[in-house]
């Protein structure tokens, strides 16, 4: 079975690759190709189906020697749970072929930085094909003077930097080049703040970061769903950081069904406080190109903020697939928390307010009298 995760019709499968490479072979009297399938005289059989939209029927096949699943990148982690039970003749195998594209893929998570123990997994590029024509060559050598990363991508299987339609590509691309992606550390006599997204059934985001001069530094980044607000509670202590101001959507005010308290309460019940609720904007396009004019002034710790920084490589327009053009409001999907996490900042931060007191201003306000207070205790530093 040759499959792919979306195919509507045989052209948009590998039957005309096999066809072609039969004859190339030489092997045209052993087969038979025909419309939807390809027949051997031997008894086998070539057959092809898309698995998204055919998963009774994929779960109703037997006899399956080998399934190679091409373009295996697109393929959602809902249909390899689908895929991989229904393979079980004995012998039987699954071919994966694909070129990375987000770390997060569940392809990649599944069968490159998760590999089962029986299977082989090999990064193969153009150098390994000695039949490498020199059509290619010339056409990879172009692109690689014209748009080197998507020469990464394409030709070397680097992941990609951005996906069609993501809102945030042009800042995360200037912040790789300025070096802004990197190892950030820690201003200990910093305020660390946060910036939240309260998903309901999806995932919740935090970002943590620090006000120092003109930067914003992003330090750490935290995600997780179907889990309570006390686990997120237990993470901030765990981290014991010099915590600031909580920013918080306009949802936390909001009286859920089955809660006694909202989400407010609940947080600062449990330490979480002072919490500065963002004011809603009439439209998120707003936030978005707020957002934008920030990230010029933004740090992120590369490896604390990897799970984030792929948030917001994904976070993308939706796509109309009957205009082929992408819409004015973004998707919503995995990518959208942690975006709307970071959007609180643009949106709620208070510049020249006590909140944005960083280490370069305490020696200027010294006159002032400022508390500040540490997240979980009673303890106070006063200056």
């Amino acid at each position: 079975m040759c499959t792919r995760e979306v195919q509507s019709s045989i052209r948009e499968s590998v039957h005309k690759l096999l066809t072609d490479q039969i004859d190339r072979l030489g092997l045209e009297n052993q087969y038979n190709s025909v419309e939807h399938t390809i027949r051997g005289r031997n008894g086998s059989e070539f057959i092809f189906e898309g698995l998204r939209h055919n998963v009774t029927k994929i779960k109703s096949m037997e006899g399956v020697d080998i399934v190679w699943v091409e373009e295996a990148d697109r393929v959602s982690e809902e249909s390899w749970q689908v895929l991989i039970p229904t393979i079980r003749k004995p012998g039987s195998e699954i071919w994966i072929t694909f070129n990375p594209r987000l770390k997060s893929d569940a392809t990649y998570q599944r069968f490159v930085l998760n590999a089962p123990s029986e299977a082989t997994v090999k990064k193969v590029s153009w150098r390994d094909n000695p039949f490498f024509p020199n059509e290619l060559k010339m056409e990879m050598e172009h692109l690689k003077e014209t748009d080197y990363e998507e020469y990464l991508h394409v030709w070397e299987g680097e992941f990609k930097t951005a996906i069609s339609g993501a809102i945030y590509a042009k800042q995360l691309k200037a912040a790789r080049e300025d070096g802004r992606i990197c190892r950030v550390p820690i201003e200990t006599a910093c305020e660390v703040h946060t910036a939240w997204d309260l998903g309901k059934n999806d995932h919740s985001a935090i970002w943590f970061f620090q006000k120092v001069g003109p930067e914003y530094r992003f330090i750490d980044y935290v995600e997780n769903r179907l889990v309570d607000l006390d686990w997120y509670v237990r993470e901030l202590k765990a981290k014991d950081y010099l915590y600031g101001t909580h920013y918080l959507p306009h949802d936390v005010d909001h009286e859920l069904l089955g809660m006694q308290n909202n989400r407010r309460t609940q947080l600062e019940d449990s330490g979480v406080k002072p919490i500065e609720v963002v004011p809603r904007i009439r439209h998120i396009n707003e936030g978005i190109e707020m957002t934008r004019r920030m990230f010029s002034s933004c740090w992120f710790d590369a490896e604390k903020c990897e799970q984030g920084l792929e948030a917001l490589a994904n976070y993308q327009y939706s796509y109309d697939e009957k205009a082929a053009t992408h819409r004015a409001h973004p998707l919503h999907n995995w990518a959208s928390n942690g975006a709307d996490a970071f959007r609180q900042v643009a949106q709620g931060f208070k510049t020249g307010g006590w909140s944005s007191l960083d280490a370069g201003h305490l020696s200027e306000r010294r006159k002032n009298l400022v508390s500040v207070n540490r997240f979980g205790g009673d303890t106070s530093w006063r200056i």
